[in-house]
């Protein structure tokens, strides 16, 4: 064959090559851009979650002649952030409570605890319980920019500890009721606390990343793939919030010997009651843990849905762990 008649091939199958690599380079473009654009939509949902708006109502509609209390600060033990909150003294007898019980408030929340707050002081005050509420890091009041889902919130408590021991005999005696987020902070900081002696949570999630990954679709209508896997990513690279990190499930396994009491409605749409079953399974062999799951309940509505019983199992196991 002539060296004329191969040339017509060559070019074709130069042109041929050409095309291809153009097309392998147009798709390889349009992969990255994608791949991108799926991080940046990750990165604005992180974003959005750990910096959502504050309540900063913190008002309470209470009598103040009635129910007597104090504002107050102390320092979070994770970044010397400044606290605040309220205080509600009770007497005994003419004399301080040694008793206290801390509220711990949940997302975009505040000390108020969306009204259940002033519920829980109008009961557990005439009974001998001072009450300690006070907003997390970043919200209601509180000083910091970062919202972390328990990860530095359970320094915030651990300060709030800190304070009550400072203050006389106030410090004596410390029980712990926390809501959704704050029920899994609440368990975390419980586990590394000798001076906490029971805690109540009322509807915890299991692993802050699992809540996240599973809730994400329901939340923010994203498809779970591969936005729930790149969000949590992007907490931990972006912000150095890990947040797979943050397991009440886990964390609960330290605290075989300590009182707890977990609730959580079976018709929660937020945070499913099977991260309770889940957290409860670790505290299988705690001869002092409980649990209850009001039925057809909302997220954290126990207090309102069921107000007697609720009130008759707190204050059983309040009476039993902290007032004795």
């Amino acid at each position: 064959m002539s060296q004329t008649s191969l040339q017509p091939d060559r070019t074709l199958n130069n042109v041929r090559a050409k095309k291809r690599n153009k097309i392998l380079w147009s798709l390889g473009i349009v992969l990255l851009l994608v791949v991108a654009l799926v991080f940046f939509i990750s990165y604005k949902v992180v974003d959005t979650l750990l910096h959502h708006p504050r309540d900063t109502n913190v008002s309470y509609e209470l009598n103040i002649d009635k129910t007597p209390y104090e504002e107050v600060e102390f320092k979070s033990l994770k970044n010397d952030n400044t606290i605040r909150g309220t205080f509600f003294p009770a007497n005994v007898g003419g004399k301080s409570s040694d008793k206290t019980i801390i509220v711990v408030h949940g997302y975009t929340s505040n000390r108020l605890v969306k009204g259940r707050t002033p519920k829980l002081v109008e009961h557990l005050v005439p009974k001998g319980y001072n009450v300690l509420a006070f907003d997390l890091s970043s919200q209601g009041k509180s000083d910091g920019d970062l919202i972390t889902l328990g990860l530095n919130e359970k320094y915030d408590l651990l300060g709030a500890v800190d304070y009550l021991k400072t203050r006389d005999h106030t410090g004596d005696n410390i029980g712990v009721i926390g809501f959704s987020m704050g029920a899994a902070t609440s368990l975390l900081a419980t586990s590394e606390s000798d001076d906490i002696q029971a805690v109540i949570a009322d509807s915890p999630f299991r692993n802050a990343g699992l809540f996240l990954r599973e809730g994400l679709p329901f939340f923010s209508g994203l498809p779970a793939f591969p936005f729930s896997y790149t969000s949590t990513w992007m907490a931990n690279w972006v912000y150095n919030v890990d947040l797979d990190s943050v397991s009440p499930m886990d964390a609960v396994k330290k605290m075989q010997d300590k009182p707890v009491m977990l609730i959580h409605g079976t018709g929660d749409q937020q945070i499913s009651y099977k991260n309770t079953e889940v957290i409860y399974e670790s505290l299988k062999d705690n001869p002092s843990a409980e649990v209850w799951y009001p039925k057809n309940t909302e997220h954290i509505d126990a207090i309102n849905h069921y107000p007697t019983e609720y009130f008759q199992r707190v204050d059983r196991f309040l009476d039993e762990y902290i007032g004795k």
